[in-house]
Formats: structure tokens, sequence, C-alpha cells
């Protein structure tokens, strides 16, 4: 097998990253991130910073509002109660090795080589002491900040000459609105000591009782019990050796790489195509034990609940999930997760359907086994239409399914809530939305993110993805309501400036008028939020009294990016008409196709790409916030030239053809959930470094003039061809 892991560069966009943004010593969306950090106490700018070049320590948790359990190894008078800052130290890039799964570098003020790996539930640490070292000794620090989360207490103790167990509690954050308790049991292949320590300050240091020998040491984590910490440590480790879990690491990240295979292009493209695989395959934690056990946080107390298990393997039938924002995800992570990764989606439906059993709702993005209500609107809507129209979630029960959906579109689900709205149902403006068909700009506020204008084109959008599982499962009088809902995006179009615009709850507009202003907006401005309503191209053309002015104000827009920069940083979103480094304008360059114009899309596009999302050095970055995997999606789907422009919310699912990035494109598909096994896209004519259009396309032999293929065409599997002009 090519070894794809290779090609990654798991540091790129570290520099303007966040707490969640790295990851190396872990697989797949593993419970255990194990990284070194830089800085251990901010969330943005925390955790591994390429340009730093210090060791604060090694932590396990770099998750959505979850962190915990810090170990450095030192030498010499070392207290532990000095902190992070204290007893950091320089470390050189020329000698530091970072591949998915596997992380080595040297500590210049202790003289010690740290390698670390993972499965995906334990951290593994193998630490080689200088010869005569003095005063050796691991430190762990169960006390102090990291990332976004305060420490709320832990406990520790030593169970036999080289175990130890105990927990450290996530005190709860602004995003984030209860405690959670993180279960640890740590095994050391010698015999340790540990320094007496403060039970109210759990910070100490482990002493090896040979470091003339490598020490190695894994740290199992759960978020149920220390039990099922114990289980997990068995279950994944027991008998393997470091070097023996660094090779299978490698190895299940390059099968899960293997799903596409692309080739031609050049080296960086390929280098970048499979960084930017990695990081969609990354952030979305693992939150259930190996048991299929796992926290739920809804309710008054946290309570451990069960997957089910299937009887043929023995194994939980799917997993739970610690998950960012799915803002955006349908332009990212839900199509492309749909066509390579089918299990993820399935994995997710189920997750987010136990959240709604369990304690109501079904989530945004779930926080540490409870809602975070991160972002806004009903967001998770566009997930589960996807996995309904796809085939790949078959839900027990359509019409509890259906339901549950549905409550998220009225008062009390989560277009009642604005972004981190936990405990009132005030400023997510649905009554208003219903009411006078947009949210005013002076609706209540609560929470974050209270921006009337932008939920009212977000809901439409969701309201849109809600009335096509509607039309699914037969809820005729639901498709009519939801449908004419989605049109409420139409009331914010002003004529008289071209573009949407804020409202007062009498009706008029709000001034002064700039389409630049961030005002009214989420994380963007009246240029992006104009052209939101992708799914809508009538209506698009009705506001702008023509297809051809449509086009040409789209055009005007990337003209000015193109002077300004397409993107800008984190929160200064409105200061270029399309910000690609964020997820409002992701289907942008898309919408010319939608209106007819490919080879504007494909001009655009290729522009967005060359200018922000080209480079796979750990300077270069993804133009703004990764997002868990959403920027390395975008990008995936740009590169292989397939796209869903209504969120593949739609039955059927249909995805835009583009002009690829490479020679030849192999998508091999999962046959637990499609006929297929694989997918070709291959090219003629195409050249590195140059913008080309689709000149013809033919699908298994047969020409195709839309440019279009549906989803069950690609699954089916087979063959599409694209003759590719300047």
């Amino acid at each position: 097998m090519t070894d794809f892991a290779s090609l990654v560069e798991p540091r790129l966009g570290t520099d303007v990253g966040r707490w969640i943004a790295f990851s190396s010593a872990c697989r797949p969306f593993g419970m255990v991130s194990l990284a070194p950090d830089s800085v251990t106490d901010k969330d943005w700018g925390g955790g591994y910073r390429y340009s730093a070049g210090v060791v604060q320590g090694f932590s396990h948790i770099h998750s959505w509002q979850i962190s915990g359990i810090l170990v450095m190894p030192v030498t010499g008078d070392i207290s532990p109660l000095a902190g992070p800052a204290a007893w950091e130290s320089t470390f050189s890039h020329d000698s530091e090795r970072c591949k998915p799964g596997f992380h080595a570098l040297t500590l210049d003020r202790y003289g010690i080589a740290v390698e670390l790996t993972a499965t995906l539930r334990v951290g593994v640490h193998r630490y080689r002491f200088p010869t005569g070292a003095q005063q050796p000794a691991i430190l762990l620090d169960l006390a102090s900040t990291l990332g976004p989360c305060e420490m709320g207490g832990a406990a520790l103790k030593q169970t036999g000459p080289r175990t130890l167990q105990g927990h450290v509690i996530n005190q709860p954050t602004v995003r984030k609105p209860r405690p959670l308790t993180i279960y640890f049991a740590i095994e050391v292949d010698q015999d340790v000591t540990i320094d007496p320590f403060d039970a109210a300050d759990v910070r100490t240091c482990l002493r090896p009782s040979d470091v003339d020998q490598p020490v190695t040491m894994k740290v199992a984590i759960s978020y149920t019990s220390v039990d099922a910490a114990i289980e997990n440590l068995h279950a994944e480790t027991t008998g393997k050796s470091f070097d023996v879990i660094r090779d299978e690491a490698q190895a299940e990240w390059n099968a899960w790489l293997s799903r596409i295979t692309v080739e031609g292009g050049t080296d960086e493209q390929r280098a970048r195509f499979y960084t930017d695989l990695y990081f969609s395959l990354c952030g979305r934690r693992t939150m259930s034990d190996a048991a299929g056990t796992y926290i739920d946080n809804t309710g008054p107390q946290p309570r451990v609940r069960q997957i089910p298990i299937d009887p043929a393997t023995g194994q939980p039938r799917y997993r739970h999930h610690n998950s960012d924002a799915f803002w955006g995800t349908q332009w990212s992570l839900v199509p492309l997760w749909s066509i390579a990764y089918p299990h993820l989606v399935h994995d997710f439906c189920h997750c987010f359907y136990d959240m709604y059993a369990n304690g109501g709702l079904i989530p945004r993005g779930p926080a540490a086994g409870n809602y975070t209500f991160v972002m806004t609107s009903a967001q998770s809507t566009p997930l589960y239409a996807a996995a309904l129209h796809s085939g790949i979630y078959k839900p027990a029960d359509a019409d509890a399914l259906y339901a549950a959906l549905r409550k998220n579109h009225f008062p009390g689900g989560l277009m009642s809530k604005a972004g981190y709205e936990h405990h009132t149902c005030i400023g997510g403006g649905i009554e208003d939305y219903i009411a006078l068909g947009y949210i005013p700009e002076d609706l209540p506020k609560s929470g974050f993110h209270n921006n009337g204008a932008s939920q009212t084109i977000e809901h439409a959008f969701n309201d849109n993805a809600m009335a096509a599982i509607a039309r699914t499962l037969g809820k005729a009088d639901d498709v009519a309501l939801f449908i004419q809902r989605s049109r409420n995006w139409r009331n914010l179009f002003d004529k008289s400036v071209g573009f949407v615009r804020p409202r007062n709850r009498d009706g008029t507009w709000l001034e002064p008028y700039d389409p630049m202003s961030r005002r009214g907006w989420t994380e963007c401005n009246a240029w992006t939020m104009t052209f939101y309503a992708t799914y809508d191209l009538d209506g698009l053309i009705e506001c702008f009294d023509s297809r051809d002015a449509l086009l040409s104000q789209l055009e005007r827009g990337f003209q000015l990016c193109r002077d300004r920069g397409y993107y800008v940083p984190h929160e200064k979103h409105e200061d270029v008409p399309f910000d690609f480094g964020n997820e409002p304008a992701l289907a942008c360059c898309h919408l010319f196709q939608r209106a007819g114009d490919h080879r504007r899309t494909q001009f655009w596009l290729r522009q967005v790409l060359d200018t922000i999302k080209s480079g796979n050095d750990p300077t270069d970055n993804f133009a703004g916030d990764e997002d868990e995997g959403i920027m390395g999606a975008w990008n995936v789907l740009a590169g292989i030239g397939l796209f869903c422009i209504d969120g593949a919310a739609s039955n059927p699912i249909r995805y835009m053809i583009t002009a690829p990035l490479f020679d030849k494109i192999t998508i091999a598909l999962d046959d637990r959930f499609f006929p297929g096994r694989s997918l070709t896209i291959a090219t003629r004519g195409n050249a590195p470094g140059a913008v080309k259009y689709i000149g013809a396309a033919a699908w298994n032999g047969q020409p195709i003039d839309d440019l279009s293929l549906t989803h069950d065409q690609i699954v089916s599997g087979g063959e599409l061809v694209l003759d590719l002009i300047d």
C-alpha cells in the first residue's frame, strides 16, 4: 500500500490554530489526541504552535471543550507545582518527526528524546533519558488549566509497582455548561515511585526505577469510569510494544487515507490533498468506550449508557462523538463522508438521536456528552437529510426521527436558541421568523450570535432540508410549510441596494446601510449572505430581476476579493465579500455553475485554491479556523471536483462536477453501505498550474451535459471521464 501518511503535514496551520486544531499521536477520530503543547492555558492560540519552538508538556485530550492529563519528562530539581511555563523546554524542528499517529522530538533543556503514539483510547509515550540523568522524573499535572478548561479537582492513586489510576474534572466553560470527569489508567513498563502530593492540587512526579532503559508509559482514558479506562487499556494495548502500536497507527491512517487515491498534479498538490483529507478525519473525537459505554451529561446528573452491541461481531454498533458545530458541514464534511466514509454519517446520526432520546433534542454539536448549542439554527438537519436520502442511515422508527428533527424547527428547539444559549430559548428568534417571515434585528438578546438577518437565512436553509425530508417521508402538509419558510430569506432582499439587509421589527430597513458591515450577520456580511440560499436559484434570479444581473453581482464580489484577499483573520470576517477561511462563503464559487456558468465557477475556485489553500509546509495554513475538518473537507471536494451546493439535502442528492486538480481519482466505496466497488474520475488534457475547464463529460461511456451526478450513480460505481480545455 502507498504510504499516504508520509505525505501528511499535521502541523499545517498551527500558527493560526487553536486547542482543537492540532493532532499528531492519534487515530482517526481518536478519543486520545496526544500531542506536545507549546501553550497550555489558552483555547485560541493554545496547544502546539510551530513557530513557538517550545514544549510545556504533552497532554492527552485536544477535543471540543475537553482537555486533560498533562505530563512532562524532566531532569533536575523541577517542582511540578511551578507550572508548565516554569518547566518548558525548547526543541528543534530539525530533529522533530511528525506524521499521523506519531510525534517525536528532543527536549533541549533536559536532553530527553520523546516519542508519542496512540491507539483509539490510549496515549503511548516512550522517553529516552540522557545517560547519568540527575533526578529524572515524569511530571503529572492534573491541576493546571489546559486549553479552554480549568480543572476542578482530581484524584490519583498508585495501584501497583507499575500502575496508577484516577480522574480529573473539567470545569464548565462558556460553551460547555456542565463539568466532565475524565478517568484514566496509567501503566509503565518498569517500576515507578510517586512523590507525595496535595490531594487538593494533584501535581506530582513519577520516578522510574531504571532510566538507563527507555521508559514506555501508556495512559488510557474514559469518560465513564476508571474500570472502563482499564478495560480500554487492556483491550487496545495488552501485549503490544510502542513500536507495534506506532506501526498499527500508521497502518490505520493509511487505510483511511487510501479510500481516495489521487494521481497526477504536482508533488505539493498531492501532499496537501492528503493533509486536507487527514484533517477531515481528525477532530470530532470518540466519546464511547471499547465496550460501548458512554457518558450522558444531558440530565441533572451524568449517567452511563450503553450503545447496542451487534450480536454478529460482539462490538458496539456505532460510536459516540464529541463535536464542534455542524455549521458549514453541509458544504464540506457531510458530502465527503457520504461518499468516502459513510460509516461516519451513520455513527453521527445514531449518536445525535441517542442524545435526543436521553435529553430531548438532537444537538448542533455535542460537548462532553451534553448540548453545546454552538453557533446557530438547526444545523444538524442537513446531516440527516443527506443520511436519509443516501440510504446510509435507516432509522428504526422514521416517524419518531421526523418528530425529533421537526422539534428543532419550532419554539423550544434549536431554532429557539442562539449560540451557547444553554438555559433559555430567547435568542434564536423562531417566533418572529414564523410570525413575521424574518427575524428583526431588535430581537431579544441571549447567548452569542444574536444576529437576526443571519439567523433568518440560516433557518431558511435548514427549512429547505427539512422540506426535503418531509417529502421523502410522505409528510405532504409539512412539505408545503417548510418550502414556504425556506423562502423567508427573500423577505430580507432589498432591491434598491441589491443585497439582503437586516430589518427592524416594524419592517423598515436597518440604517445606515453598508454591505460590508457585520451588524446583523454572524461571522460574515451582506455580500456573503445574499448568495447563501443556493438551493433557491429561482428566488435569487427573481430578486436580481435576471440571471445575468445575479451573475454580474456575484462576479463583482469575487473581483473585490481578488483585490482584498479571499480571507481575513478571525473576527474580521466582514472585511471581504467572501471569506473562504470561514463557513458561510463556502458555496459562493459554485453558485456560478448552479446559475449556468461553470467556467466562472472553475476560474474563481482555482483562484481561491491557489491563493489561500495551497502549500504543505507547517507555516502554510487553511486561511482561517479549520473547525475540526470543515476546511480540509472542502479542499478535498474542490480537489476531486465534486460539490453539493444545496448541502446534499435534496432527494435525489446531486453532486456538481468541476475540473479536478488531478489526472485520476479513485474512491474505494464501502461495501457495507453501497453496491459499487469504486468511483473513478479521469481527466484528459489536465496540466498542473493551469486553470482548465470541462469541455465534455461522460459517465460510464455516456455523455452527460448538466455536469452533475446523483449520489446513487456515484455509489453504484463507475467511471467519470472529463475532457479539459483551456
